[in-house]
């Protein structure tokens, strides 16, 4: 078993790989009661185009079979309720499926090693038939539906799809109620088949417990598989324009919500360099303590509801920036004169790396955010302890290529939720 010591941070990672090609990551924390388990695979909702394990030719699976397929695990040939078994043994349980993987988890504070089991044998046991997909599409529908109907959701995707041609990043996660319509048993057991595969997935263990004893326990009850070839996924071309600049819904909404998007071209930098980058000069642009903000928040154009991030895997980025406002175009025309105006000083740039820095080392102190973390950068084959140093190290010149690359005026879409004349 391998052991990685990060002095700077003061965390130990134990890793290793099972035959079955599983990668295995167990970081130890003394004297902590709380311990998380992640067991993730690379495969999110972006990965629409594939050749499936013993073909020869890709094919093409409705929008939405990775978070309907995360959905049909939680059901058990016995028809046992998963839920109630994490329960028993007192355990927080969940699942989520994003852009670029698929992950079960959960947390507790006793009995760790029969909720590891519980975790281990529900996602290494798929049950798929014509009436149990048939009535997860009901349920998944009214999910969606339900979703549609959200305006900040709805607000958020119009805006991913005006920033994306044919990338399907544009696609809603869930899929449409007509797309898992199509999806039929065959199709969840060929996805599960291909991306379920040990070799494709990865588990990672936070918490206090002896390693040594831990590989044991793994060991013994994962099931033997044999390690696959790598995946062909089928890429997309993506034009560096954005798809649209400017999108309206109307709905019925008290107060109307926007997302303006910033969609990264340049994506040669490493990913993890890449990621705190765009972080550190979207604070820098419009953090709480910029003089952006400030001036937005004085002229009223920046509410509660105020919220910036960046979202990005290896081919893809953008930025986000979202509020409620009755001026949402007013909000962007200002938002872009404040790029424009922009000039990075070095030491608004420390003060805001050493912030970051804070904020990462937060990330060590509970199991489960650490164990959500390191899953995360291992499905985007990036290191969570290289990404925390970065936040130390970042550039200036680093910083200045966000603002050359991605905020710019030409990278730009807004989407607006108005309300209903």
């Amino acid at each position: 078993m391998n052991k990685t010591t990060y002095d700077i941070l003061n965390e130990t990672l134990y890793s290793y790989t099972h035959p079955s090609g599983l990668n295995v990551y167990m970081a130890v924390k003394p004297g902590f009661t709380k311990s998380c388990a992640y067991f993730s695979t690379d495969y999110g909702s972006t990965t629409n185009k594939f050749v499936p394990i013993g073909m020869t030719s890709a094919i093409k699976v409705p929008d939405g079979v990775a978070h309907f397929l995360e959905h049909k695990m939680f059901e058990q040939p016995d028809g046992e309720n998963i839920f109630d078994a994490f329960s028993r043994y007192g355990a927080y349980a969940n699942a989520y499926t994003s852009f670029n993987m698929t992950t079960y988890y959960f947390w507790c504070t006793e009995n760790f090693r029969e909720n590891l089991n519980t975790l281990i044998r529900f996602v290494q046991t798929p049950y798929f038939t014509k009436e149990n997909v048939a009535k997860e599409q009901g349920i998944i529908g009214q999910e969606i539906r339900m979703y549609q109907d959200d305006p900040n959701w709805s607000c958020y995707f119009n805006m991913i799809q005006g920033l994306y041609h044919n990338h399907p990043v544009r696609i809603d996660i869930a899929g449409t109620v007509e797309s898992i319509s199509k999806i039929t048993e065959e199709t969840l057991y060929t996805c599960y088949n291909t991306f379920y595969n040990p070799s494709n997935m990865s588990l990672c263990l936070v918490g206090d417990f002896d390693p040594e004893e831990m590989k044991d326990y793994v060991d013994g009850i994962l099931k033997e598989a044999s390690p696959m070839e790598k995946i062909v996924r089928i890429t997309h071309d993506e034009p560096r324009s954005v798809a649209k600049a400017h999108t309206v819904r109307k709905m019925s909404v008290s107060t109307p919500v926007y997302a303006i998007g910033f969609k990264e071209n340049l994506l040669q930098t490493e990913l993890e360099e890449r990621r705190i980058a765009a972080k550190i000069a979207i604070e820098l642009l419009i953090g709480k303590s910029s003089k952006l903000y400030g001036k937005l928040y004085n002229e009223g154009l920046i509410s509660g509801a105020f919220s910036k991030d960046y979202t990005g895997e290896n081919d893809y980025g953008f930025a986000e920036i979202s509020d409620e406002s009755e001026n949402a175009e007013l909000a962007a025309e200002k938002i872009l004169q404040g790029i424009k105006e922009f000039k990075l000083e070095k030491d608004d740039l420390e003060r805001i790396k050493r912030k970051k820095f804070g904020r990462c080392l937060h990330v060590f102190d509970d199991p489960e955010n650490y164990a959500g973390a390191l899953a995360r950068n291992i499905t985007s084959g990036t290191s969570l302890y290289k990404s925390v140093e970065l936040a130390q190290k970042i550039s200036f010149e680093e910083i200045e290529r966000v603002f050359e690359t991605m905020l710019r005026a030409e990278n730009m879409t807004l989407s607006e939720i108005k309300r209903v004349d």
